[in-house]
């Protein structure tokens, strides 16, 4: 494969060329508290910082804690119960202000396009797309507090609150692909707060507070999970609603049949399930050996397929099952029972080829819609050539 490669059909690029943004933000704490934050900061920028630098900094301050921390505790231990060689206070404080600066950065890469005319179709696919990597770090970082063992849980549950939070986003998308609307979960901006004050809290009282029981033999890490589900479950079901009442109320739905509504899922419930088979009864325990490769594989395969959603849902096309990143996943699955001896192996070279694969993908699809809309990614200099032509 080359160095470039035009991913998008000619129909998918016809379909970004009548594109409109339609989102509904309605959260409380987005509208009396982020919203009108960010519409007072974003005033701070000088014009000439493009929008998708604000979106990719904000995504490297998430990913960049997380490859921290990958260095500092890889096997997720030093948060355990009578842990010897604990993680320095000062990363959970980093972790707390890069947290609160990338919801402030991904807040108001949106309002410095609109502010200097360069809103579009891109950005939004640059941002949304970022997001859905980011499922990772989120998640595998905050947990690593409470470390391994008694006082936290097991891998395989992590990889399903994991699941829980990429449903979340994932399904805010499918409900797009079937509203044409974008329904923001509430949970979203409350999570982000949250996670910045528990990094706060960690930082200031050390990670052994957490090591407790709350109700009988439930520790505070088993609570803070079934808070995942709880937040997943009620997301859900908003969008459970929202794509019923377009249905069947306001018959505005955007797809002809059920088929055509539920595709979307399909790979996602692929993904999910094959990973939870592979994790719960890998032959060599996998998950315990490398969890932090396991996630971040699964982790970058969703990323693909939310990508593709994305595009689907934007362009108007019927988005598509297949998806060569989760046969390739799926692949080494199944490589990894029939081979035990290199499953290990097996998980950290798919994860390489995986990650690059889906790093050439962004890339080249960012190329072509900059290319298609004779635009510049991360600089904005074409807007005053474009100025002096008008």
């Amino acid at each position: 494969m080359g160095l470039h490669y035009d991913y998008l059909t000619k129909s998918e690029i016809k379909g970004f060329d009548t594109y409109k943004y339609s989102c509904i933000d309605n959260s409380p704490l987005a509208v009396y508290i982020s919203h009108p934050f960010w519409n007072w900061f974003v005033n701070f920028y000088p014009r000439w910082i493009a929008p998708n630098v604000l979106t990719l900094s904000g995504w490297a301050l998430v990913m960049g804690c997380f490859l921290l921390e990958t260095v500092l505790d890889y096997d997720l231990t030093r948060g355990s119960l009578g842990s010897t060689n604990p993680l320095p206070a000062w990363f959970w404080l980093l972790c707390a202000i890069c947290t609160f600066s990338a919801h402030t950065l991904d807040g108001t890469d949106g309002k410095q396009a609109r502010r200097i005319g360069a809103s579009g179709p891109t950005g939004e696919l640059f941002d949304h797309g970022l997001d859905s990597w980011s499922t990772v770090p989120f998640t595998i970082t905050i947990f690593s507090v409470f470390g391994q063992g008694e006082f936290s849980i097991a891998n395989v549950r992590l990889l399903l609150s994991l699941i829980s939070v990429q449903l979340v986003f994932i399904v805010t998308h499918w409900e797009k692909y079937n509203t044409g609307v974008l329904f923001l979960s509430w949970g979203y901006d409350a999570s982000q707060y949250g996670l910045a004050l528990i990094y706060l809290w960690t930082w200031y009282v050390g990670f052994e507070w957490y090591k407790f029981y709350v109700i009988g033999t439930w520790t505070f890490a088993e609570v803070f999970e079934i808070g995942f589900y709880l937040s997943c479950g009620l997301s859900l079901a908003m969008s459970g609603y929202n794509m019923w009442h377009s249905y069947a109320v306001d018959k505005t739905a955007k797809q002809a049949n059920l088929w055509e509504a539920v595709r979307p899922m399909v790979p996602c419930v692929v993904l999910f399930l094959g990973s939870i088979y592979w994790a719960a009864y890998s032959p060599t325990q996998v998950i315990q050996k490398d969890p932090r490769m396991f996630f971040f594989a699964m982790g970058t395969v969703f990323s693909n397929i939310a990508c593709r959603l994305i595009i689907s849902q934007m362009a108007n096309t019927h988005c598509q099952i297949y998806n060569s990143l989760l046969a390739l996943y799926m692949l080494a699955t199944f490589a990894a029972f029939q081979l035990p001896d290199f499953e290990l192996t097996i998980l950290r070279v798919s994860c390489l080829i995986i990650v690059v694969a889906h790093v050439h993908y962004g890339v080249c699809v960012v190329r072509q819609l900059c290319a298609h809309f004779g635009i510049h990614a991360l600089d904005v200099t074409y807007l005053e050539k474009k100025n002096r032509k008008d």
